[in-house]
């Protein structure tokens, strides 16, 4: 067989490869002295030849799984010189590995290319937050099943992993001006950052027109948790009631910036009941921002019911009678304070707990 360059010769050798069930790689290329000219070019199966045994390293995670096994298949195309043509100039059929079968050829890497569209799926999905294992079922459903992908898995991550690559170092930049463009499209929209000394963002807070429209119809409690961390950035996610914001410091000046930043958003208007964890910073920060005649601080149930066990010891905390009059008592709706008061003290007389802290 002739062509007339030499990728239409690999091309064609890639194609029966396909229709075959193998997967082939680009050998050794000899040239021509006179005028560095491919001369000879060698196309294999991906299973030709053996590989080095590498040695063993202790920080190895995964075993590699042996790839080459010696196959012999092979085609050679050479230049025919008076003309800048290709032939086939020798042809090895036979493998000695089984080849793959029609059911399984669609995950033979040159069966799988990613397409403009997969690419455009990929990045709008992302923008929902759905990563690109869950982009990938959601396409197969899309497509009528996993043969008509024409992609893997681990496609779409490498996709997915090169896009972050291609952003690293742009992403905060990215996140202003995103917020700027929600600013023009809606000027109830609020935001507020800062930077440091080498213009990396260390603080921005946001809130939208719905939480600001929330805060002031049912803004009477404001519950503060900064219970979420973010790993790839090291930031912490702090989500007030009615908007949110990223820290990258859990300290008493993060926090005070971080409720002057919601009194701004919300016209200086104060809450009247805040709830928050036990962070000392956090205290300090309220103490400073808002008005205590105003703004009663008062500490997250959650947070203080985790810590009844290490409070009350392990004995009690395994008592399921003294956990459930316990939670009875904190949880049930009294309708003066006196009746939670007589339980409460009911409760530490039983367990000897009035020397309890």
């Amino acid at each position: 067989m002739k062509f007339d360059t030499l990728q239409q010769g690999i091309s064609f050798y890639e194609n029966y490869a396909r229709v075959s069930g193998f997967e082939t790689r680009l050998y050794s290329t000899k040239k021509r002295k006179s005028d560095g000219k491919i001369s000879l070019k060698y196309c294999v199966c991906n299973k030709e030849g053996f590989r080095e045994t590498p040695r063993l390293q202790s920080n190895c995670k995964k075993k590699r799984p042996i790839t080459r096994i010696g196959c012999n298949a092979r085609i050679t195309l050479k230049l025919i010189n008076d003309q800048d043509n290709y032939i086939i100039f020798s042809f090895h059929e036979g493998h000695t590995h089984p080849l793959t079968t029609p059911n399984s050829a669609h995950h033979s890497k040159q069966s799988r290319n990613l397409t403009l569209a997969h690419k455009k799926y990929i990045m709008d999905n992302s923008r929902a937050n759905i990563g690109a294992t869950k982009s990938y079922r959601l396409m197969k459903e899309h497509v009528g099943g996993y043969q008509n992908m024409a992609a893997s898995v681990t496609d779409f991550k490498n996709f997915q992993r090169d896009i972050r690559k291609h952003i690293r170092g742009k992403d905060a930049q990215m996140l202003i001006e995103n917020f700027k463009r929600k600013q023009e499209m809606c000027s109830s929209f609020f935001f507020k950052y800062e930077v440091d000394d080498k213009q990396h963002l260390i603080r921005v807070f946001w809130a939208d027109a719905i939480g600001r429209k929330n805060y002031a119809s049912f803004g009477d409690v404001v519950s503060f948790d900064t219970t979420f961390s973010m790993n790839e950035y090291c930031m912490v996610f702090a989500p007030p009631t009615f908007a949110a914001a990223l820290l990258y410091r859990e300290d008493t000046e993060s926090f005070v910036w971080l409720f002057e930043a919601f009194r701004d958003a919300m016209s200086a208007c104060d809450p009247t009941c805040i709830i928050t964890d036990q962070d000392p910073a956090m205290k300090i920060a309220i103490e400073r921002v808002f008005d205590s005649s105003r703004t009663r601080h008062r500490l997250c149930m959650w947070h203080i019911m985790k810590k009844v066990p290490e409070k009350v010891g392990p004995t009690l905390a395994q008592n399921e009678y003294f956990m459930s009059e316990f939670c009875n008592c904190v949880w049930s709706k009294h309708t003066e304070p006196e009746e939670f008061d007589d339980l409460w003290n009911s409760i530490l007389e039983k367990y000897d707990l009035m020397n309890n802290t």
